[in-house]
C-alpha cells in the first residue's frame, strides 16, 4: 500500500476478493492486506486509516497481487515494492491495478510497453509521465495478462471472477455488489437504454441504433454514455454479450456455440472463438468443458 490510499478501490478489492460469498456460489479467495510496513497504519482518504497485518513477504504466496491507488498519482515507488511485485509476475502472479494505481505499477517498470487502461482524467498525465506506457483511455479495462489495468475497476474484478471461475461465480459476486454498481443511474434516459440493451444483445446494437433509440445524436449519446458507465457503448455491449455467451455456455449444455453466439449478439461462433481466445485463452467448446457443470451419472 502507498502512503495515502483510495478508500473506493480499496473497497472493492475487499468487497470482491475479501468477503465470504461461497453461501451464494461464489468461490472463496485467501485475501490479506500487505504493504511495505506491517502494523503501520497507512491514511485512507477522508480521514480513515487501515493497518496491514502482511509484508511484502505475503505476494510470495499470492497468484493475484492487487495494488492499491494512491490518492495522488505518483512517479516513484518504494524499490522494495516495485522488486516484490516484478518477483510476483516472475514467479507466475497476476498483478491488477485500478485507477491511478497504474501510476505504481508504470512506475516500477511494468507497464513499458503495454496498452493500459486509466481513468480519463488521469490518462494525459500517464502518458506524458511515462511515455512507453501505452494508455487507452476508451475502454474500462484491458486485460494484458499478467498485468491487468482498469478504469472501471469493478468491471475488472468481476472479470477476473469471470475468467478463473466462470459466469455463475461472477454473477454470485455481481449480486452481492449491487450496491456498488459503477453505472451512475442519476441519467435516466441511459439507464433505460442500458435496460433495454441488455434485454437485446441479439439486436443491431450499433451506436446508431442506440441514438434513434435514446434520440440523441451519436455524438451526444457517446457522451453520455461513457458518463454514465466510464466506457464507450461498444465496449460496454461487448462486455454484456461476452458474460452473456459465458451463462449460455454453463448453463445449457445442448446448446450448440453458434446458437450461443448468436443468442448473445455476436455474428458468428468464429467471432465469439475469437473474443474468447483473447479473453479467456481457450475457445468456448474448451470453457464450457471447464465451467459447465458436469451431468449427473
Amino acid at each position: 500500500m502507498s502512503d495515502t490510499v483510495r478508500p473506493f478501490e480499496l473497497a472493492v478489492y475487499c468487497e470482491v476478493f475479501g468477503t465470504d460469498r461461497t453461501a451464494a456460489g461464489a468461490p472463496v479467495f485467501d485475501f490479506a492486506i500487505a504493504s511495505a510496513a506491517p502494523g503501520v497504519p497507512v491514511p485512507v482518504f477522508g480521514g480513515l486509516t487501515v493497518t496491514p497485518a502482511a509484508g511484502l513477504d505475503r505476494l510470495s504466496e499470492a497468484d493475484l497481487v492487487a495494488v492499491a491507488p494512491p490518492v495522488a498519482p505518483v512517479r516513484a515507488v518504494d524499490p522494495a515494492v516495485a522488486t516484490a511485485l516484478h518477483a510476483a509476475i516472475a514467479r507466475g502472479a497476476r498483478v491488477v491495478a485500478l485507477g491511478s494505481a497504474t501510476f505504481t505499477l508504470a512506475a516500477a517498470g511494468l507497464l513499458d510497453g503495454r496498452t493500459v487502461a486509466a481513468p480519463w482524467i488521469y490518462a494525459p498525465q500517464l502518458a506524458d509521465w511515462f511515455p512507453r506506457v501505452r494508455v487507452d483511455p476508451s475502454v474500462g479495462y484491458v486485460d494484458d495478462d499478467p498485468v491487468l489495468t482498469a478504469a472501471a475497476g469493478i468491471d475488472l474484478c468481476l472479470h477476473l471472477v469471470r475468467k478463473d471461475h466462470g459466469a455463475v461465480a461472477a454473477g454470485a459476486v455481481a449480486q452481492g455488489l449491487r450496491f456498488m454498481t459503477p453505472v451512475r443511474r442519476a441519467d435516466d434516459d441511459i439507464a433505460a437504454l442500458l435496460d433495454w440493451a441488455a434485454d437485446n444483445l441479439h439486436e443491431d446494437l450499433s451506436i446508431e441504433v442506440l441514438a434513434r433509440r435514446a434520440l440523441l445524436s451519436t455524438r451526444s449519446l457517446a457522451r453520455r454514455f461513457r458518463a454514465a458507465t466510464g466506457v464507450t457503448p461498444y465496449a460496454w455491449i461487448l462486455e454484456q454479450r461476452v458474460s452473456l455467451a459465458q451463462r449460455l455456455l454453463e448453463t445449457q449444455p445442448s446448446l450448440g456455440v453458434e446458437e450461443a453466439a448468436g443468442r448473445a449478439g455476436f455474428s458468428s461462433a468464429a467471432l465469439l472463438r475469437q473474443h474468447f481466445q483473447r479473453r479467456f485463452g481457450c475457445s468456448p467448446s474448451q470453457y464450457r468443458s471447464r465451467f459447465a457443470p458436469s451431468p449427473r451419472g
